[in-house]
């Protein structure tokens, strides 16, 4: 459900009837908010401490507050009761706008997510078509990749030439730009370097790349951050971390083990209000990373193609990933394309669902 239809925004017009209005009242430097806080079913809650900017009021017997001499522009409003902070963002630019906020608050986060493309990009209208759709239908939507977008072995390229590794890599890279991928992270395939190929099509992405525990003592790659804080439109944070596979021996490029590397990052459960990791590890790593670290919420995984088409939990933690082409790597225009959907639901700061399923896209053409 967006922040929106649970912000009521209420325009009081002004017929000339002489009705008095109420809502955001402007002047020159400060506003006035006024507005009621329900529960789920509709019925006014009071007793709830409003606070914003350092100012704090307590909705009355009938669920209503004012709060006054507040700034223009964005605001952040945490409404505190018996079950927890739950918090909005409110817009101050409009005026005769009145405020109708639920209690508990509830966001929903959606993190979709493919892996292990090796090169294949299929069913690209019917993909994007469905990104498109879900990010209608959500407000915190982000989009993610599990690694592998690159084959390292040329044995396994189209044309066994490293041009066409330089031409594909770039290829897939400017089609997730396209997308509009919010955050990835670098596989095995990625990581093995091709001259200095790998590196110049990763330096194309618009989105960054997470690997915690990789260190690149080389110009051939990029330098992977450990990992990314995003915001949803009501102020939560989401710590994604990245870890990350290394089966080969390479100039410049180190590794440690993943599990101990989620141990060592753990105090990003306590400091935002959702753990991701964001791994290229294989499915049974994924399972001894959520048995080391509790503190993680979900694993969105990769490395092994494991098509867990329902999300499983192991120790806790909802465990994702969502396949990927055969195990050769060939480029096959009518293989599937999986798009993995984690759902999760907060009531204020507290989760209180999560889900996971893959939806696999088939072209229309194959599919009559």
């Amino acid at each position: 459900m967006k922040i929106l239809s649970r912000v009521l925004f209420i325009l009081i017009l002004f017929t000339g009837t002489g009705c008095q209005s109420i809502g955001i009242f402007t002047g020159t430097d400060f506003v006035e908010i006024e507005g009621i806080v329900r529960d789920s079913s509709g019925d006014p809650i009071p007793g709830i401490i409003v606070e914003t900017e350092g100012y704090q009021v307590e909705t009355d017997n009938e669920g209503r507050f004012s709060l006054n001499n507040l700034q223009r522009g964005t605001v952040r409003l945490d409404l505190h009761g018996e079950k927890g902070t739950g918090r909005y963002s409110v817009d101050l630019h409009q005026s005769n706008v009145f405020l109708a906020l639920e209690y508990p608050v509830k966001t929903t986060i959606v993190l979709l997510h493919d892996n292990d493309l090796h090169f294949n990009y299929n069913q690209k209208d019917e993909f994007v078509e469905k990104i498109e759709e879900i990010r209608s239908r959500f407000e915190n939507v982000w989009l993610l990749n599990a690694g592998d977008t690159f084959v390292r072995h040329a044995h396994r390229w189209a044309i066994d030439d490293t041009m066409y590794y330089a031409e594909r890599s770039r290829y897939m890279i400017e089609n997730m730009n396209a997308v509009g991928y919010d955050l990835g992270v670098p596989g095995n395939h990625e990581i093995d370097y091709v001259g200095s190929h790998s590196g110049q099509s990763l330096n194309r992405a618009d989105f960054p790349l997470i690997a915690a525990n990789i260190n690149v003592a080389t110009g051939k790659l990029p330098q992977f951050k450990p990992f990314l804080v995003f915001e949803t439109s009501n102020g939560l944070s989401v710590a994604i971390l990245g870890l990350t596979t290394v089966n080969f021996d390479k100039p410049g490029i180190s590794a440690r083990d993943p599990a101990e590397t989620a141990v060592a990052y753990r105090n990003l459960a306590r400091e935002h209000d959702l753990f991701v990791a964001l791994t290229h590890i294989g499915l049974s790593q994924d399972e001894i990373v959520a048995e080391a670290v509790p503190e993680l919420d979900v694993i969105v995984g990769g490395h092994s193609h494991t098509l867990l088409e329902t999300a499983k939990t192991v120790n806790g933690v909802l465990i994702a990933q969502a396949g990927g082409p055969p195990p050769e790597h060939q480029v096959d225009p009518d293989w599937p394309k999986y798009l993995g959907k984690v759902t999760v639901v907060l009531e204020n700061d507290t989760i209180v669902e999560k889900s996971g399923h893959v939806i696999t896209l088939k072209s229309m053409v194959n599919a009559h």
